[in-house]
């Protein structure tokens, strides 16, 4: 799983490093990478309800893929899903040194210059303007009832929660 953040530079060409724990697991779930070849990733951009860049691997991606499929195709959450993840999307390649390229519609997207947040999201990892990210207050997200954002999230992992 991606875990962890990451403040790295973003240089003149639009280059950014991606850590290395970040390209093995993106190599390990690219069905046609094998060793001496660079895998290749899906960068989610989706539209302006998105302050940040989402990186899927091939692998994820195609079950994203089978999901809506399984949708009703009228459904216009199948539309919307097929216009993220079919459409609001840049398929990308590591160099021979980790870094990948974000052409300037991307940067220009969430304000990107010259650093960028790499940050871990479990499946994925989310790529930051690193004042953006400082300043998420999470609004986009559904509200609950038994949410208290005073407490630490911990607290609402079972007891078991994987620890094994």
């Amino acid at each position: 799983m991606y875990i962890g953040r990451y403040d790295n530079k973003i240089d003149s060409k639009g280059r950014l490093s991606i850590p290395a724990d970040f390209r093995r697991l993106l190599e390990e779930n690219d069905p046609k990478w094998e060793p001496g070849k660079n895998a290749q990733m899906v960068i989610v951009f989706g539209d302006h309800r998105r302050n940040y860049l989402e990186v899927y691997s091939i692998n994820d991606l195609l079950g994203v893929h089978r999901q809506i499929r399984g949708m009703d195709p009228g459904s216009k959450k199948r539309a919307a899903l097929q216009k993220l993840f079919a459409q609001q999307v840049h398929p990308a390649t590591f160099d021979d040194t980790g870094r990948i390229v974000l052409p300037s519609y991307l940067r220009d997207k969430v304000g990107l210059s010259d650093k960028a947040l790499v940050v871990g999201n479990s499946q994925t990892f989310m790529i930051w303007e690193p004042e953006a990210y400082a300043n998420d207050d999470m609004s986009n997200l559904k509200e609950e009832d038994d949410y208290d954002p005073t407490l630490d999230p911990a607290v609402y992992l079972s007891g078991d929660a994987g620890l094994m």
